[in-house]
């Protein structure tokens, strides 16, 4: 296969600053491009959304999984899915993009 996207998660403690700050400017860009948007501020906020997030994330079971898509040496995307190995390992993507 020519040019393959593989899937990395971010395990370091600098991979996971990189997909904050890229969810940040996915979320300012793409979600919430108006500044005064009332939820923006809440999405962006490290001790609500980010502190939650990272509760599900650090959880030992039906976590959350920080994820950069790859392509020719460098991050194409992100993907936030939740696997709940609890339940025959359905999945819930709670961010993405490319």
């Amino acid at each position: 296969m020519e040019n393959p996207i593989t899937i990395r998660e971010a395990v370091t403690e600098n991979d996971a600053a990189t997909f904050w700050e890229q969810l940040h400017m996915y979320f300012k860009r793409d979600i919430f491009p108006d500044p005064n948007d009332r939820n923006r501020e809440y999405f962006l906020s490290d001790s609500e959304y980010r502190a939650h997030v990272q509760k599900i994330h650090d959880r030992p079971e039906d976590r959350c999984f920080y994820l950069f898509f790859h392509r020719n040496g460098r991050d194409i995307g992100f993907a936030m899915p939740v696997i709940y190995t609890s339940e025959d390992g359905k999945c819930f993507v709670m961010e993405y993009c490319v």
